[in-house]
């Protein structure tokens, strides 16, 4: 479910983050088991907040990756990372513990970036009706950038995604950083699930060139 603009806090408290350079992340971020997790989101819901700052502490690099291929500026990026979970903590109740906190997270961070784009009056202009919509693409769940997110071009992949057109490189972000599905990536951008397929599409195509190009100049 998706954080909304008006934000209901919990009983007596707000949360606690712990302080963070931009960009950077605390040292022990480690991952803990579902039902660890779990047993830390059910403390935080009771107001306990240094469950939360436990919380935090786990997931605050990826949400830090997210926004920053989102938003572009790192700046930017940390506070929007910031302002995540403070609508997370303030929207506890509403986690569906038949998700896992991750993903209900970056669900949360994909939202608030993109209306953050949408403020800039980028968004609007991004995914017109009509536009790509009717390719016929292959709507089955797509492979992992057809093997191109190897590690030794990890660095290639990403500054080739942030060179991207906008139309482009929010829907691959929001389905290869966030793992977001057809359809959540369809309602955070207000378009239909089929030009999804497409833009996710055209995007791995303008991807797979702009990664051609780069290892023809090596």
């Amino acid at each position: 479910m998706q954080a909304t603009a008006r934000a209901r806090p919990l009983p007596n408290h707000s949360p606690v983050l712990p302080g963070t350079g931009v960009g950077g992340h605390p040292r022990g971020e480690g991952r803990v088991g579902e039902s660890g997790i779990g047993a830390q989101v059910e403390r935080a819901r009771a107001g306990d907040r240094q469950a939360f700052g436990e919380l935090f502490r786990i997931y605050q690099g990826d949400v830090m990756r997210l926004c920053r291929r989102l938003l572009g500026a790192a700046a930017e990026a940390d506070d929007a990372r910031g302002e995540v979970f403070l609508r997370a903590g303030q929207h506890l109740e509403e986690f569906d513990a038949r998700r896992t906190f991750r993903t209900w997270l970056l669900s949360i961070a994909a939202h608030h970036c993109i209306d953050r784009l949408r403020r800039r009056g980028l968004e609007s202009r991004l995914f017109e009706v009509g536009d790509g919509t009717a390719d016929v693409v292959d709507l089955r769940a797509p492979t992992a950038l057809d093997g191109i997110l190897q590690a030794e071009r990890r660095s290639h992949l990403l500054a080739a995604i942030d060179a991207l057109p906008d139309r482009y490189r929010l829907p691959l972000v929001l389905r290869y950083f966030a793992d977001l599905d057809y359809q959540a990536i369809a309602d955070q951008l207000g378009v239909g699930r089929g030009q999804v397929g497409s833009l996710l599409f055209r995007g791995r195509q303008q991807l797979r060139s702009r990664l051609r190009g780069a290892d023809a100049d090596r």
